[in-house]
């Protein structure tokens, strides 16, 4: 009975922290957002196709950063995506609906649309 509890515990111990590792990752993060509109730039690596994206994000105050940051796949053309940028670097990033990009930031993107 003790062996389950203990085995029990160690699950959930895991499971929680897979699920607030993103979570970890974000904290401290200044928040941009991007809207992609091209495939990227593919190179390999170790075997692998990686794609490279250079883009100009903003944050809710409509102030720019030039961002840059690479995926494991081409990102959906006309996604919005709201990047983590921490320490000089992208750690991470999520797709976002237009209506969840703060307003200065959204006209910013609009205007880099047209």
């Amino acid at each position: 009975m003790k062996r389950l509890l203990t085995i029990s515990m160690m699950i959930l111990v895991v499971g929680l922290l897979s699920a607030c590792t993103s979570s970890i990752q974000t904290i401290g993060a200044d928040t941009y957002y991007v809207l992609i509109q091209d495939e990227g730039d593919s190179y390999e690596e170790q075997g692998n196709v990686r794609y490279e994206y250079k883009l100009e994000g903003y944050d809710e105050n409509g102030d720019s950063l030039l961002l840059s940051f690479t995926a494991n796949h081409s990102l959906k053309k006309n996604a919005y995506l709201k990047i983590f940028y921490k320490k000089d670097e992208v750690v991470t990033y999520e797709e976002v609906e237009k209506t969840d990009i703060p307003e200065k930031a959204l006209e910013q993107l609009e205007v880099g649309e047209e």
